[in-house]
């Protein structure tokens, strides 16, 4: 993965490159985005509003904690829909703009200038537009309408529905009316003719697309500080509007405390005189008993039982008024209600009790304990109601609520959206990521498979070589002739200076075969060598694709020593693998290390080997086996100390019955008897069966394959054919690889080496 990569290494740059612009264009283009954001406290309520329940008592119980309440209360209707209609955020109004060229011509703009027209697109706004409307009203049926509004002359306007039907017209700075329609426009800055798009919101919509720019939420847990957000394109905006909805937030509170207090006082102005009037009935009941039963000095067991029962009359007296209390805003059978019940049962209970413990106590007693006793609580409670409606007097008059604003929001200098480092750092890594994942992609399903460790873990066929596509060999392809019957003059590129061979002019099936989109050729104008033969091997000894061929047939040599005959098989999955280019100057170079070599064209449909020896294909392999010429006319030499060939003849009509015909076996045996090394070029062998025939004949197998060209399906079907065919594959050759940046220090090394030797020589 990581050859791969460093292989295209500038295929990954230049994707990178390309998303960093589009992040670039994006940053550049998008309307930046501010957030100002206001802080407010929320202190718990008063949980007594009467002021006058026994101590330790809980009237209420808070099931949600008190923040979240008045998160709920600031995203409430009653918060939000003033402010919301203040800043006009139930009323959309966008200028009409060409996509893309219309935000790239805004940023050129001054506000309240507008610009000239691009071609011609008058009806379009190119920046500088403005435009305020201050209210907008129109019918139900109109609401979230996508309306369009087209600037005039002189300062007028008409407003068009969807179906281009015109509303209203009216002038700025004066209301126009019609149909249902009131519209007034404070601004408008615009060429006559520019458009905009107009869409008046329902509340219900309205309140929803406002709350997507709000955000607020509680700072830490349970501190009950509340941050309220806004986002908006205009930092003043979004300061304003933020301070709008704290402040709106604040004066509900206060009014809902002003309204909580005006109840309360209004009770207890309803209970006062009924008070009043039971403190004195119990003053006069107890003054009567007095006088009639003469002043009594009370026992301490009276004094007791009246203190006690002062006591338990204060506490039910008090709970049953904050139940009636409490029934103007809650059920019988609500939670606060039942608490208060069970109390007064409690309490009740405890009186009925404390009072059966003085039953034995005299009567005379026990009277003036009662009446003292229900004029002291009548008396208190009526002390309390008095206290606490002249403290809710003061209080309504300057109530501020349970909240406070600790940090207004102030203007923000930079936006919040786009973050511009982050969007450049991240589009620099996603844009490697998506560069690497094309690369790969690439290689494993559009441009065939690459590596030649593939072939050996995958099909475990070893690779004997990757040779280089070679720039002098292409030369010598396009100075090549492609047929040479007998009688035709020989012909070929004998100028100084052949023309440059680029890789869509490279013919396929010759050399190392067309040259991949990846390679990018360099080739030279060198002078050809004055040569009979069009062979790398023979023609430039020391390129690197013959160096590399060098390795092939070492390899080669190594493998195959122990073999029972000495024919060798090359065959390729598909056409343009360069196996023809590999077979001549392998043989070419065996030749060379004083063997008797026999190269043999086995391609009776398409072949030429002969045209790289610049020699004819007629009277060759076809006419050898139909009989019409014999062994000793078809071997022929070329040229090369040590090398003999055979062509393959005037192209037949059965190829594939010729080569199964019990004739070829015995050629084969002929030409093993004959050279110490035979080599066979076959055709592709999965457009046609002659190199399953051959191989299945021929011990050994060398399969040739061109980088980039097959994929892993081609190659795996080619092995599987050979295997049924009975062949044995001794190895695979990689031609025409493209010089990687992961194997230019090898091949830097061995050209270096390979010239230093050359010089020397």
């Amino acid at each position: 993965m990581m050859r791969l990569l460093s292989d295209h290494v500038w295929t990954v740059i230049g994707v990178a490159i390309a998303v960093i612009a589009l992040a670039a264009a994006y940053v550049f283009l998008v309307t930046p985005v501010y957030s100002a954001n206001v802080l407010v406290r929320v202190h718990a309520p008063d949980p007594n509003q009467l002021g006058i329940a026994p101590q330790g008592q809980v009237v209420m119980d808070q099931q949600t904690p008190p923040t979240d309440a008045e998160i709920s209360m600031m995203q409430s209707r009653t918060v939000l829909e003033p402010v919301m209609q203040q800043f006009g955020y139930d009323l959309s109004v966008t200028p009409r703009e060409v996509p893309v060229l219309g935000l790239i011509s805004k940023k050129f703009a001054t506000p309240g200038r507008p610009l000239h027209p691009w071609f011609g697109l008058d009806s379009f706004a190119w920046g500088g537009e403005r435009i305020h409307i201050d209210s907008l009203h129109v019918p139900p049926q109109l609401e979230n309408a996508k309306l369009l509004l087209r600037a005039l002359d002189n300062g007028g306007y008409e407003l068009i529905d969807h179906d281009g039907n015109t509303l209203l017209t009216g002038k700025v700075g004066m209301p126009a009316q019609g149909d249902g329609i009131s519209m007034v426009i404070s601004q408008l800055d615009a060429r006559a003719g520019t458009e905009f798009k107009v869409q008046p919101w329902n509340e219900v919509d309205a309140l929803k697309r406002f709350s997507g720019a709000l955000k607020i939420q509680e700072k830490g847990k349970d501190t009950g500080v509340v941050q309220i957000a806004f986002e908006s394109s205009n930092p003043t905006v979004a300061a304003n509007v933020a301070n709008a909805v704290a402040q709106g937030y604040l004066a509900a509170t206060v009014a809902e405390h002003r309204m909580n207090d005006t109840k309360t006082l209004d009770f207890i102005n309803e209970e006062l005189p009924r008070l009043r009037e039971q403190l004195r009935d119990s003053e006069s009941k107890l003054t009567s008993y007095q006088n009639q039963a003469g002043s009594l000095q009370p026992t301490s067991e009276a004094q007791s039982y009246l203190q006690g029962g002062i006591d338990f009359q204060r506490q039910i007296a008090a709970l049953q008024l904050q139940r009636t209390q409490m029934l103007q805003h809650f059920t019988p059978n609500s939670p606060p209600v039942q608490n208060i019940d069970a109390q007064l049962a409690q309490l009740n209970d405890a009186k009925g009790k404390f009072d059966s413990r003085f039953n034995s106590m005299p009567a005379s007693e026990r009277a003036s304990a009662d009446l003292t006793r229900n004029a002291k609580v009548a008396e208190s409670i009526y002390v309390a109601m008095v206290n606490k409606a002249e403290e809710l007097t003061v209080r309504r008059a300057g109530t501020t609520g349970d909240v406070n604003i600790i940090d207004s929001a102030i203007r923000p200098a930079d936006p919040v959206s786009p973050n511009v480092p982050m969007v450049m750092a991240a589009s620099a890594a996603v844009g490697l990521m998506l560069g690497s994942l094309y690369v790969f992609a690439r290689s494993r399903l559009l441009t065939g498979v690459t590596d030649p460790h593939f072939v050996e873990r995958g099909m475990s066929v070893p690779v004997f070589g990757s040779i280089l596509y070679s720039a002098q060999q292409a030369r010598l392809d396009r100075a090549m002739p492609r047929q040479m019957p007998w009688g035709h003059p020989q012909y070929f590129d004998k100028s100084d200076n052949g023309p440059l061979l680029t890789a869509e002019r490279a013919e396929p099936g010759t050399a190392n075969g067309p040259v991949s989109d990846e390679t990018a050729i360099q080739m030279t104008r060198a002078p050809l060598p004055p040569a009979s033969h069009f062979l790398l091997a023979r023609s430039f000894p020391h390129d690197s694709s013959v160096e590399a061929l060098r390795g092939v047939r070492t390899a080669l040599h190594f493998n195959v020593r122990d073999a029972s005959d000495n024919v060798v098989v090359m065959t390729g999955p598909t056409p343009g693998s360069g196996k023809s280019f590999v077979a001549a100057n392998l043989a070419v170079l065996e030749a060379e290390t004083a063997k008797r070599v026999l190269l043999v064209d086995a391609d009776m449909r398409c072949g030429r080997l002969a045209s790289m020896f610049n020699q004819p294909n007629a009277e060759g392999l076809a006419e050898l086996l139909a009989g019409r010429i014999d062994i000793d006319r078809a071997i022929r030499p070329v040229g090369v100390p040590g090398l003999s060939f055979v062509s393959c003849g005037t192209y037949p009509d059965n190829p594939s019955e010729l080569l199964m015909m019990p004739h070829f076996r015995s050629l084969l045996a002929e030409f093993n008897r004959r050279f110490d090394l035979v080599i066979i070029d076959t055709p592709p062998l999965l457009a046609v069966s002659d190199a399953a025939i051959v191989a299945h004949d021929v011990g050994k197998t060398v399969l040739v394959l061109r980088s980039g060209m097959q994929t892993e399906e081609e190659i795996e079907e080619t092995v599987t054919k050979l295997e049924r065919a009975g062949a044995w594959v001794v190895g695979a050759v990689f031609n025409a690889v493209p010089l990687r940046r992961s194997e230019k220090r090898n091949y830097s090394y061995m050209s270096a080496y390979s010239n230093h030797n050359h010089v020397a020589a």
